[in-house]
């Protein structure tokens, strides 16, 4: 029966080869092979494009991890690495000196990102070969610069002490032994020019300080060239102080006497004029703004308009800006400040009088809760005019009666540039002085 079973197992395992292959032989051959299929040879194929799967795929997890942890979010990298891993050390299909390699590979992140010494050097940093005969050939180069400017130091020096000996000689011999040594160095140069001594070598002192400080600052730049940004925009140290002196310069500048001026227009005054002469108005007001009035008579004469004329208006706490522009418009009249008085003229006379800004309010127009592309084009313009409208009409509000518009005939505009979203403005400067004081300096 042993036999007969014997046969049995025999004959089904060539029955088994025999289907094997004919299966084998019967698959097209596949690019590049040329003879018949290998299994072990297979196998291997297998796991190398296995590993080299695995190998990108932890790459990947390493430059994650990288990025959370330089946005401080380190305890979701390290939590990543943990799990990758994980995933290697149980891992099939991998050999046992990849699964190895990879391992250490997040290790050693995993090590950078809490701050623990790296156990051995990253497999993944591809090391120039080079890099240590770079490093060797720029120590020299340093080591070189460093021994030249020591000695064309102390070579000025003994230049100088062999002058105050009035040595020239041995002073000379130095010189022609620094310009043998260092023919292109600035301060030996300069040691080498035709004038006297004592300035030679001030000048020659002089180059060599600046040279070295030069050089330092050059160093000093290329490192820092090389530290990674620690935020979306990084502003230099002095950034306030240039922001506050840029704000000082653009700012309307105006006198102390001026200012007076505007906060005297600015108080809140009672007025009860009825049909009160304009020239005795304009005298009243005077007093109560305790700033005294400028009046060309002769130029209004000439206009045909008579100072006796009377005006009204009647009021509690209104401004001493309001109550002299109201009853200067019913003359066809308006105000301005220059030259640290407050001068009556006409409202053609005050055109040539303006000052001219332009003030950028992209930021402002391009605000609000339809702004964003997703509302589209159409509520994105209609969120723009809005805000515009509402813009105008806040600058406006400053000296109303300044402005020309439908109910008022002043000479002040604004006028609104869509491609650059600013506004242009023009009034008097102190209207300027008063809308940087409204909406800030920084407009």
């Amino acid at each position: 029966m042993r036999h007969i079973s014997s046969y049995r197992w025999a004959g089904a395992a060539v029955t088994a080869l025999g289907l094997f292959a004919t299966v084998v032989l019967g698959q097209p051959p596949r690019p590049g092979q040329t003879g018949p299929t290998d299994p072990i040879g297979a196998a291997k194929a297998q796991q190398s494009i296995a590993e080299q799967k695995f190998e990108a795929e932890i790459r990947q997890t390493i430059e994650n991890a990288d990025k959370l942890a330089k946005s401080n979010r380190t305890d979701n990298a390290a939590r990543k690495l943990k799990q990758s891993k994980l995933y290697v050390q149980g891992a099939v299909g991998i050999s046992d000196d990849a699964r190895t390699r990879f391992t250490a590979m997040l290790d050693a992140e995993l090590a950078v990102v809490e701050g623990r010494p790296v156990p051995k050097p990253n497999p993944m940093l591809q090391l120039d070969p080079k890099l240590p005969e770079l490093k060797q050939a720029k120590g020299d180069v340093v080591a070189k610069y460093l021994a030249e400017v020591k000695d064309v130091r102390e070579g000025i020096q003994r230049v100088e002490q062999a002058q105050n000996d009035k040595d020239t000689a041995k002073a000379n011999a130095e010189i022609a032994r620094l310009t043998k040594l260092y023919p292109t160095n600035p301060s030996v140069f300069a040691l080498r020019q035709n004038d006297s001594m004592k300035d030679r070598l001030t000048i020659a002192q002089t180059l060599y300080v600046e040279s070295n400080q030069r050089w330092l600052e050059n160093q000093r730049s290329i490192e820092k060239s090389a530290l990674p940004p620690i935020g979306d925009i990084e502003f230099p140290p002095d950034w306030k102080e240039k922001s506050a002196r840029r704000l000082k310069s653009n700012a309307i500048q105006v006198s102390d006497k001026e200012k007076k001026i505007i906060e005297a227009l600015d108080k809140p005054i009672t007025v009860a004029f009825a049909e009160r002469p304009l020239e005795e108005a304009l005298q009243d007001l005077s007093n109560a703004l305790d700033q005294p009035l400028l009046v060309d008579r002769k130029s209004l004469e000439d206009l045909g308009l008579d100072l006796k004329k009377g005006v009204s208006i009647q009021g509690k706490g209104l401004s001493g800006r309001t109550v002299l522009r109201s009853i200067l418009a019913t003359q066809g009249l308006t105000f301005v400040v220059k030259d640290e008085q407050i001068q009556i003229v006409t409202v053609e006379r005050s055109k040539t009088l303006l000052t001219t800004r332009v003030y950028y309010i992209g930021d402002l127009v391009q605000a609000g809760q339809y702004s964003g592309i997703e509302w589209g084009p159409l509520l994105n313009a209609q969120q723009a005019q809005g805000n515009l409208a509402g813009i105008i009409d806040a600058i406006k509000k400053i000296d109303p009666l300044s402005w020309s518009g439908r109910d008022t005939a002043g000479p002040g505009t604004v006028t609104y540039h869509a491609p650059t979203q600013s506004i242009i403005v023009r009034n008097s400067a102190e209207v300027h002085f008063s809308l940087g004081r409204a909406f800030g300096a920084g407009r």
